[in-house]
């Protein structure tokens, strides 16, 4: 026989083996990429990577709609986020910035109230992002616990606190901050955050803070969030 004619019998067997370890790979290939695929597709659904989230646009709506005046608070500034933390934090128009003072004590109060993807929202605290050369942390953080009337029922909401002193020798240079993050019914001081509401696709996070003298009997924050809670609670909607 020659050799084209050997090499033509031989073709039938040529053709099983490669049958046999090239539709296997390409099937590993294909299983593979779809898996990939899902698994972006997913993850970016749930972070909101590709889109809004059901029920984010009313929770946005709510909370923008939030009051400029509320009792003896009244909104005397309305600020934005810089790019950057919008960008970090994924929250695009989805938070209220703002200035309020109290028109009988003259107290005044800088709060943030913010929903958005659960992650870096819940990561970025006071302790995290404040501080440096002109403060330092006056000690850890503690909790602190409000009883919230709101129109149906009665809520305990807790928040973290933690103050700051300035570096400098005025004893009034300090300032106190209160936070939390909720998932649309009560606001909750926890050790981690982001495990606690890891769960939910967004979450509220709320942060106040004022300068606050030397003593307790100058924490105007806790005063403005005894008066605000109960208006706040009527502009957050359930989280999912």
């Amino acid at each position: 026989m020659t050799t084209r004619g050997r090499l033509h019998s031989l073709y039938p067997t040529i053709h099983f083996i490669m049958n046999k370890r090239i539709i296997p790979i390409f099937t590993g290939i294909v299983i593979t990429s779809v898996v990939t695929v899902a698994v972006t597709l997913s993850a970016g659904s749930f972070s909101g990577r590709w889109g809004t989230f059901s029920g984010l646009d009313d929770a946005r709506a709510a909370l923008k709609a939030l009051p400029m005046e509320i009792g003896d608070w009244q909104a005397e500034k309305e600020e934005e986020l810089d790019k950057t933390s919008i960008t970090m934090l994924r929250i695009q128009d989805s938070y209220v910035l703002r200035t309020y003072r109290n028109s009988a004590t003259q107290a005044i109060v800088h709060l943030t109230f913010m929903v958005g993807p659960t992650g870096k929202i819940t990561v970025h605290t006071p302790e995290v992002c404040f501080g440096g050369k002109d403060y330092e942390k006056d000690a850890a953080r503690s909790s602190v616990q409000f009883d919230v009337q709101r129109e149906t029922d009665e809520v305990v909401d807790s928040f973290w606190r933690i103050s700051f002193t300035g570096r400098s020798l005025d004893t009034n240079n300090r300032i106190s901050f209160y936070y939390a993050v909720s998932p649309g019914d009560t606001w909750t001081a926890v050790e981690a955050a982001r495990a606690t509401y890891q769960a939910y696709r967004y979450v509220y996070k709320l942060q106040a803070e004022a300068f606050s003298g030397a003593g307790e009997e100058g924490d105007n924050v806790r005063q403005f969030l005894e008066d605000c809670l109960p208006t706040i609670h009527k502009h957050m909607r359930p989280c999912k």
